[in-house]
Parts: C-alpha cells; sequence; structure tokens
C-alpha cells in the first residue's frame, strides 16, 4: 500500500493504519520496520502538515510509530523521540 500513497495521502496513511496491529508478529517484523520506517519518514518530509496538524492522519501516524517502536525497531524508537513532543 505504501507503493501507491502518493497515489491518495490520506486515504493510504489510514489504510496503512489500519492493516497494521497494535502488536503482534508484523509489528515486530523487521521487514514491516524496513518498510515503515522510511513511510513514515516520508510523510513527515513531504506532508508534514498531515501527520503533526491534522488529528485523523496525526492519530494513524502515531499508531503506526507506536506500533513498530513498541516492537524495538530502533529506527523508529529514534524517529519517536525526536517527535515526543507531538506524541504526549
Amino acid at each position: 500500500m505504501h507503493y501507491l500513497a502518493p497515489l491518495d495521502e490520506a486515504r493510504s496513511l489510514h489504510s496503512i493504519a489500519a492493516a497494521v496491529p497494535s502488536s503482534g508478529p508484523y509489528a515486530s517484523d523487521s521487514l514491516a520496520g524496513d518498510l515503515l520506517v522510511p513511510y513514515l519518514k516520508r510523510m513527515l518530509a513531504e506532508n508534514r502538515r498531515r501527520v503533526l496538524v491534522d488529528p485523523d492522519g496525526v492519530a494513524a501516524f502515531r499508531h503506526l510509530l507506536k506500533a513498530i517502536s513498541a516492537a524495538g525497531n530502533q529506527e523508529a524508537l529514534a524517529l519517536a523521540y525526536s517527535f515526543a513532543d507531538v506524541f504526549r
């Protein structure tokens, strides 16, 4: 889904967030983190307002970051700490 995201960023963000469970094998899979972290970084770079201001976008972004951070993905943890004030 993240490859199709540029076609409709809002819909893709919500769809990806809905597809990724809060915990479990997918969230802890290193391949999932390798796909999701660059996607989240791209969202921050290209769609900052959607993931930092829009309430639905913030919730979806937060869910994804929390899921892969909780699984111990180091890049996700670093990203979460750099935006800690947004997620309080």
